[in-house]
C-alpha cells in the first residue's frame, strides 16, 4: 500500500516495529520487509539528524559505561536542535509499504503489539 509519510512517521514506525522483528511468521515477514523499507527512505534524515546531535549533544554514559553523546531535553541546546530538525521531520516520502491481516496476529502478538503496528494491519 503506498502512503505519504513525513520523516518523524516513519521513524516513529520503525521504532514501533522493532519488537516484532523477532517473529518467525508472516508478521515477521511483514515487519522486516516494512522496517527495510522504512530505513531506507530515513538514510538522509537520520545522518543529518545525528550531525546535529554531535553539534549540539553533550557526552554521557550508557548503562555499561560507554561514553554516548546526546541531546537531553534539560540542555540549553535542546531547543535550536529541535528547531534544526523541525523543517527535516515534516518532509515527505511515499512509500510502498506491506500490509497484514489482522487475523494474521491472532496467536502471534499481544495487544499491546498489534496496537503499535495497527498502521500495517488490515481487515
Amino acid at each position: 500500500m503506498k502512503q505519504k509519510l513525513k520523516n518523524a512517521q516513519m521513524a516513529e514506525r520503525v521504532n514501533q516495529l522493532r519488537p516484532i522483528l523477532s517473529h518467525r511468521d508472516k508478521i515477521g515477514y511483514v515487519a522486516a520487509r516494512n522496517f527495510r523499507i522504512l530505513s531506507e527512505c530515513l538514510t538522509e534524515y537520520e545522518a543529518f539528524r545525528d550531525s546535529l546531535i554531535e553539534k549540539y549533544g553533550e557526552e554521557t554514559k550508557d548503562e555499561q559505561g560507554r561514553p554516548i553523546i546526546g541531546v537531553k531535553i534539560d540542555s540549553p541546546n535542546f531547543k535550536v536542535f529541535c528547531d534544526e530538525m523541525a523543517p527535516f521531520n515534516e518532509m515527505e516520502h511515499e512509500v510502498e509499504l506491506m500490509t497484514a491481516k489482522y487475523t494474521d496476529t491472532i496467536g502471534c502478538l499481544t495487544g499491546e503489539e498489534i496496537l503499535g503496528i495497527e498502521w500495517m494491519l488490515e481487515d
